[in-house]
C-alpha cells in the first residue's frame, strides 16, 4: 500500500485562525454572470461573498431558503493556481459534513483555472466529494481535459466512521498518476486520466434536485438526491447546514524526475516517488514503500523491498515488485510483471489487459495448477500457497499459462484472453473484437512442448485449404505443411493433426488458401514459402508477401492466401480472430476467407483450436 510522498515545500496553507470572512487576498468565489454562469450548481445559487471562519474552522454553509425554488450555497476558491512545471503537487485538507441530511454535495477539489466568461465544460479536475445521502463513503473523481456533462470517472469508497467525523484527505497529482489518501492510507490511484493544466483548490457545499440518481459510472455510489431535502418555501422555514474545514494545504512533493533521455534513477531507503519521463528508463526503488512510474518509453521498473506501487505507463515495460505487498498499475502500455511466485504473493494488479502478462520466474506452472476465483470487483489467482489479485471482472474470458524454459531460465507467463465471440454465417463480427492471435507467446516453443490442432468447424462457399508452418528465431519460414486439403470435407477421424515440437525460439503460424482445393487440388508434401523472385525462405521481417512454392509444381499462383500473422497479408489485414476455451488450455482461431476490406467478416469460414502439451510440469 502506497504512502504519501514527502513534502518539500508548502505552497499554500490556511488554518482559518481568524474569525470572520475568509481572507480575500487568498480566496475568491465564482461570480455570477449572464452566460456560462459558474455560480449556479444543481439547484443552488452560490453566495456572492466568501464563507465565514469561526473558532479555527471554515464553515461552508448551505441554506434551504433562496426563493422557494432553490438553495443558497457557499464556496471558496484559491486565487492562486498550481501546475506540474515545478514538480508534483499535493492538496490536503481536514474536513467533515456536520449533519446526516441527504441531498447535498460537499466538495474539496481542484478545478482547471479559467478566465472570466469562459466555457468550462471541457476541463481538468480532481475531486473529493461528500455525497451526503451516503455519509459512510467518500466519492473520488477525476477529469483530464474531459467534458463535465458526459465524461466522469467517479468511485465511492467506504471510510472508517464515515464523513460526519474529522478525517484528513489528500490528493497527490503527478505527471503519471493521481492518488487519493484518507488519514494517510491510499484509497485510489488513477493512471489513465491525469490532468495537465493549472488547478485551483475549491471548497463548496450545494444542494441537488431530489430525483438525482447515482453519479454516472459510479457503480458504488448512492443516489445523490434525497426526496426529503427540498427548498424552503419561506425564510422562516430556512435550515442551515455546514461543511466544516479545519485546514487546507498545498505542497510540492518529492519526486525524482527523469527527462527525455534514457535515465537510470535509483531510490533510497525512504518512501520514494520516481518518474521516468519520456525515455527508455530504468527505475529502482531500493527499500521503502516506493511509487515508481515509467511514463513514456520502454521502461524497466523494480520496486525493491517494501510495499511498492509500480505504474507501467506507455510503451513495453517490465515491472518487478520484489518483496512486499505491491500494487501494479499496468496502464495503457504492454506491460509484463516479472517476479517469483513467492514475491507475487499478496500483490494486486489494476488495469490488467489482454496485452499484459504476469511472468512467474524460475517456475514452470501447468494451467491445471492455476486456481481462478472470479468476483464482480476482483479476481484471485492462486498457485500452490501463493495468491495474487486482479482488480476487475474477468468472467468474459479465461487465463492462459505459457510455461517455457528450464532451470533458472524457466518462466510461466499468465495472460488473460477473452472467449471467442459468437460466430454465424454472414454475420459480421464487431470490429473491436477482431484481435488476430490473442496470445502469440502461446504458439512459441522451447524444444519440449508439443502442439496439436483440431478442426472445429468450416462453413463457407469455398473449399478452403488450411496449413501451418514454423517461424524460426531469425524470422524465416520453414516446415510448411497442409493440415486439411478441403476444410469442407474432413473425415471425423482426421480432424486432429500433430504439429510437432517447435525448437526454442520457434513459433507456429497458420495460412488459408482461399478455395484452395477447387483451384489447386491435393497439394504435395514439398511446400515452402519463399521470398518473391527467389528460392530463399520467406522472412517475416522484410515486409514482403511470401510466395507459396512447391518443389515439383513451382510457384503456386492463382490462389489467394491469408495468414494468421497480419503482417504477411496485403495491407496488414487481420484475417483471423481468436479466443480462449474455458479452462484456459486451448486457443480457438477463426479465419475469414474473404478480404476483410470487402468480405462479410463473419470469421467462421474455418475455426480451429490449438492445444499445447504441457503434462508433467511442476510448480515450486
Amino acid at each position: 500500500m502506497a504512502t504519501p510522498l514527502k513534502s518539500t515545500t508548502v505552497l499554500f496553507e490556511d488554518h482559518f485562525s481568524t474569525d470572520g470572512k475568509l481572507n480575500a487576498a487568498s480566496w475568491d468565489y465564482n461570480h455570477w454572470q449572464a452566460t456560462n454562469n459558474p455560480s449556479w450548481l444543481g439547484l443552488t445559487q452560490m453566495r456572492q461573498e466568501l464563507p465565514d471562519a469561526q473558532n479555527g474552522v471554515a464553515r461552508i454553509r448551505l441554506d434551504t431558503w433562496l426563493d422557494g425554488n432553490g438553495f443558497k450555497g457557499s464556496e471558496a476558491i484559491t486565487k492562486e493556481a498550481w501546475d506540474l512545471s515545478g514538480g508534483s503537487v499535493a492538496f490536503e485538507g481536514k474536513f467533515k459534513f456536520d449533519s446526516t441530511q441527504g441531498g447535498m454535495i460537499a466538495g474539496f477539489f481542484t478545478f482547471q483555472q479559467f478566465p472570466m466568461g469562459a466555457d468550462r465544460d471541457i476541463h481538468d479536475e480532481i475531486d473529493y466529494e461528500i455525497i451526503t445521502s451516503n455519509p459512510a463513503k467518500i466519492s473520488t473523481n477525476v477529469f483530464a481535459h474531459e467534458t463535465l456533462k458526459e465524461t466522469a470517472h467517479p468511485l465511492s469508497i467506504a471510510i472508517p466512521d464515515g464523513t460526519t467525523v474529522w478525517h484528513t484527505y489528500r490528493m497527490e497529482w503527478t505527471a503519471s498518476y493521481v492518488r487519493w489518501f484518507v488519514d494517510g492510507k491510499e484509497i485510489r490511484t488513477e493512471t489513465n486520466h491525469v490532468p495537465t493544466t493549472a488547478q485551483q483548490l475549491h471548497l463548496n457545499l450545494w444542494g441537488v434536485p431530489k430525483n438525482w440518481g447515482p453519479s454516472d459510472g459510479d457503480k458504488n455510489g448512492p443516489p445523490v438526491g434525497d426526496p426529503t431535502f427540498l427548498p424552503a418555501t419561506s425564510a422562516a422555514e430556512n435550515k442551515s447546514y455546514f461543511f466544516d474545514v479545519d485546514y487546507v494545504k498545498v505542497e510540492r512533493v518529492a519526486t525524482l524526475m527523469g527527462d527525455g533521455a534514457d535515465n537510470v534513477l535509483n531510490g533510497t531507503a525512504d518512501n520514494d516517488g520516481i518518474e521516468g519521463g519520456a525515455g527508455n528508463d530504468t527505475l529502482f526503488g531500493d527499500a521503502g514503500d516506493d511509487t515508481l512510474a515509467g511514463g513514456q518509453g520502454n521502461d524497466v521498473i523494480d520496486g525493491g523491498t517494501g510495499n511498492d506501487s509500480l505504474i507501467g505507463g506507455e510503451g513495453f515495460n517490465i515491472l518487478t515488485g520484489g518483496v512486499g505487498s505491491d500494487r501494479f498499475y499496468m496502464g495503457p502500455g504492454s506491460n509484463t510483471a516479472r517476479d517469483t511466485l513467492a514475491d507475487l504473493a499478496g500483490d494486486t494488479f489494476f488495469d490488467f489487459g489482454t496485452d499484459d502478462a504476469i511472468a512467474i520466474q524460475g517456475t514452470l506452472v501447468d494451467r491445471s495448477d492455476l486456481a481462478v476465483t472470479n468476483g464482480a470487483e476482483a479476481t484471485t489467482l492462486q498457485v500452490g500457497g501463493s495468491s495474487f489479485e486482479l482488480a476487475g471482472d474477468y468472467s468474459g474470458g479465461d487465463f492462459m499459462i505459457v510455461a517455457r524454459g528450464t532451470g533458472a531460465d524457466a518462466s510461466s507467463s499468465v495472460t488473460f484472453v477473452p472467449f471467442l465471440p459468437s460466430l454465424a454465417e454472414g454475420k459480421a463480427v464487431n470490429p473491436t473484437l477482431v484481435n488476430g492471435i490473442a496470445n502469440e507467446p502461446f504458439l512459441s516453443g522451447d524444444g519440449s512442448v508439443d502442439f496439436s490442432v483440431s478442426l472445429k468447424s468450416a462453413a463457407s462457399t469455398f473449399a478452403n485449404t488450411l496449413g501451418a508452418y514454423k517461424i524460426a528465431a531469425d524470422g524465416t519460414i520453414r516446415d510448411v505443411q497442409v493440415l486439411f486439403d478441403n476444410t469442407l470435407n474432413v473425415a471425423a477421424g482426421a480432424r486432429e493433426v500433430d504439429l510437432g515440437t517447435p525448437a526454442a525460439g520457434e513459433r507456429i503460424a497458420f495460412f488459408l488458401i482461399q478455395n484452395g482445393f477447387a483451384k489447386l487440388g491435393t497439394l504435395p508434401d514439398n511446400l515452402s514459402f519463399v521470398a518473391p523472385g527467389t528460392m530463399d525462405p520467406a522472412d517475416i521481417r522484410t515486409g514482403a508477401d511470401p510466395v507459396l512454392h512447391s518443389a515439383t509444381l513451382g510457384d503456386l499462383a492463382g490462389a489467394t492466401i491469408f495468414h494468421s500473422m497480419s503482417t504477411l497479408n496485403p495491407n496488414d489485414a487481420m484475417q483471423v480472430l481468436s479466443g480462449v476455451a474455458a479452462g484456459g488450455q486451448e486457443l480457438f482461431v477463426g479465419f475469414e476467407d474473404l478480404p476483410t476490406a470487402t468480405g462479410d467478416n463473419d470469421f467462421q469460414d474455418v475455426v480451429i483450436s490449438i492445444h499445447a502439451s504441457s503434462a508433467g510440469l511442476l510448480f515450486a
